[in-house]
């Protein structure tokens, strides 16, 4: 081979070389401009009972044509294309439903052809309630100024200032996060204020009782074969459909509901019942009840009830004062009587877990006065409820 023929070879194969560089790079760069991913998201949450929160936006990038695509959700929402600048689409999402359970939604075509999917942490008010109620106190005030500082620190972007920021989505991200940290705040502040608050009678114009048998650790004889033989809170008597009152802000964590008194056979009756067993029996004789998490992080239990309103839910969220149930007829298997009145244990939380209990965890805490005695009890009850 002469010097030319190899100097044409180095040439061909240096030409072979580029263009097949430059052919591979177009053809990755061809398929990576064609799929569409996300750009830019204004928040990852959405908070489903703030009027100001309850949407997001959400920007793709994609060399696609997105004009007449569509946001879509198992919940109901609303999706709106907003804008389109060169191969950005910025879209703005809204959330309808609050009971909404899903987080996924996806961007379809017209032929509804998922062209993307993606996730939104969806908050509803029990699930930021949740994350709190089982803090103690002083944990929850370093928390809050954890918030105070970064409400303080996002305030720089509650007006859009060219001079102070060049970026705009960079601005458009930190006035939500202003925003988002307002929103904790506040319900944490409603939560330590409300700790320092006394619990309302749960009938309205009556007084805490202060009749022995009534009051915490009252004996039950005619039971102690099959519980512990000890009244674990107060009973408040009243009439037959008389409305009962919430004490205190709260999540509703249990329902039980649709009692017959055929239910009462349940109750067992070892000769060598175990602590367990006897406060399952004692869940029995309870009847229809509402078990709510209040803001002092106790667990109430309001039992001997007739009807329940169809407004009360597991997992929403009843404010102070609110009607949420009506007394029923109680009646003790072991004893022939019947009255009218609510029964209500207040569980005191021992701040084991936070937000990891189950309903035998509740039902095994400690009620509040527990063995103090009926002197100590009637001293203080003033300190407990406001009349």
């Amino acid at each position: 081979m002469n010097k030319k023929s190899i100097i044409t070879s180095i040439i061909s194969v240096v030409l072979f070389s580029i263009l097949f560089w430059y052919t591979l790079v177009y053809a990755w760069t061809w398929i990576f401009n064609n799929t569409t991913k996300i750009a830019f998201k204004l928040s990852d949450n959405v908070f489903l009972d703030s009027i100001y929160l309850n949407k997001t936006k959400i920007m793709f990038e994609s060399w696609k044509d997105l004009s007449k695509y569509k946001i879509k959700s198992n919940c109901d929402i609303y999706s709106n294309l907003k804008y389109k600048k060169w191969n950005f689409y910025l879209y703005e999402i809204k959330f309808f439903n609050n009971n909404c359970e899903s987080n996924d939604l996806i961007l379809v075509n017209e032929n509804n052809e998922i062209e993307n999917k993606f996730s939104i942490n969806i908050v509803k008010e029990y699930n930021a309630l949740s994350n709190l109620l089982d803090i103690k106190t002083d944990k929850l005030l370093e928390y809050k100024k954890i918030l105070e500082n970064k409400v303080k620190l996002y305030s720089w972007y509650l007006k859009y200032n060219p001079i102070i920021e060049k970026n705009y989505y960079k601005y458009l991200h930190r006035n939500r996060l202003y925003k988002e940290s307002i929103y904790n705040l506040n319900l944490l502040n409603n939560i330590i204020e409300k700790r320092s608050e006394k619990y309302l009678v749960p009938l309205s114009w009556h007084k805490i009782s202060r009749k022995l048998s009534k009051i915490p650790n009252a004996w039950r004889p005619y039971r102690s074969d099959y519980t512990d033989g000890i009244h674990h809170w107060w009973d408040v008597d009243w009439n037959f459909w008389d409305q009962i009152l919430a004490i205190d802000d709260w999540i509703i964590v249990r329902i039980v509901s649709g009692f017959k008194f055929s239910d009462l056979d349940k109750i067992k009756r070892w000769k060598k019942i175990s602590d367990y067993g006897k406060v399952k029996n004692l869940d029995i004789l309870r009847w229809n009840q509402v078990w709510l998490k209040t803001m002092k992080w106790d667990v109430i239990f309001y039992s001997h009830l007739d009807e329940i309103f169809t407004n009360v839910k597991a997992w929403s969220v009843i404010s102070k004062w609110q009607p949420i149930w009506t007394i029923g007829i109680t009646w003790v298997p072991d004893k022939s009587y019947s009255d009218y009145h609510v029964h209500f244990p207040i569980q005191v939380n021992p701040h084991t877990k936070i937000w990891k209990y189950d309903i035998d965890d509740y039902l095994n805490w400690n009620w509040m006065f527990k063995w103090k005695s009926s002197d100590y009890i009637i001293k203080n009850i003033d300190n407990i409820f406001k009349d």
